[in-house]
């Protein structure tokens, strides 16, 4: 079910998304709207009967009125495809501040049914895709810890970085939980024994003298849940 959703979207066979974390698109007549630029996702591509699927988008704005990123969803006609734009919407007379930085906004999705979805982030800059697998048996997944699954990805092609830099770090104390270089498909994984808590966590990738990081404080990483991520630098 969509809240507050203003573009036009399709029937969404057994999807039921959730209100957004930051709001959805209101887009009453006369506002600004404005399509933000993205550089990495978050999200648990795994996704078990009575589970949500979070979505997280990291964003960057430059003023006051963008700092609150909204969704946009479409599905794909004749896919299993949807097309998810964040953005920023404000009445037109508003006062703007310049101001840099960046933030997360995310996306819930409930009842995600049988089989692989995708999610096409669409960002000002460039589209990011989250490729998710789902099922309607609840213990669907099992993992040992907080199972990290990091993609890094070359910003202007989209291809991915074989041997780029990753580090994880507790967003709580920065401690280092892993570092290391990428596989030959631009992989880094890494498993954290939990105790049922969840996580708050860096992700750091550098490749070609670029650098990027993914600040995810809410929704954090799930105890028990593989946490992909795409990051591109």
């Amino acid at each position: 079910m969509f809240r507050g959703m203003t573009r036009h979207f399709l029937g969404l066979a057994a999807l039921v998304l959730a209100a957004c974390a930051i709001g959805c698109s209101e887009g009453r007549s006369g506002d600004v709207r404005t399509v933000l630029p993205i550089n990495a996702i978050a999200y648990n591509d795994s996704v078990g009967g009575s589970d949500t699927l979070f979505l997280k988008v990291q964003y960057s704005y430059t003023s006051t009125c963008e700092k609150t990123a909204k969704f946009e969803i479409n599905a794909v006609a004749g896919t299993s495809d949807y097309d998810v734009t964040p953005v920023a919407t404000y009445p037109s007379d508003q006062a703007c501040t310049g101001v840099n930085g960046t933030d997360i906004a995310t996306l819930r999705v409930t009842d995600i049914g049988d089989g692989p979805r995708r999610f096409l982030v669409h960002g000002s800059n460039q589209t990011v895709i989250a490729n998710v697998l789902g099922s309607t048996t609840p213990l669907f997944v099992r993992e040992s810890g907080i199972a990290f699954r990091v993609r890094v990805e070359d910003k202007n092609t989209g291809f991915a970085i074989p041997g780029a830099l990753v580090q994880i770090r507790r967003l709580a104390d920065d401690f280092t939980l892993a570092d290391g270089a990428a596989d030959l498909t631009g992989r880094f994984d890494f498993t954290l024994p939990c105790d049922g808590s969840d996580l708050s966590y860096v992700v750091a990738a550098g490749a070609a003298g670029r650098t990027n990081n993914l600040i995810v404080r809410v929704p954090p990483a799930r105890c028990g849940i593989p946490e992909f991520v795409v990051i591109r630098v």
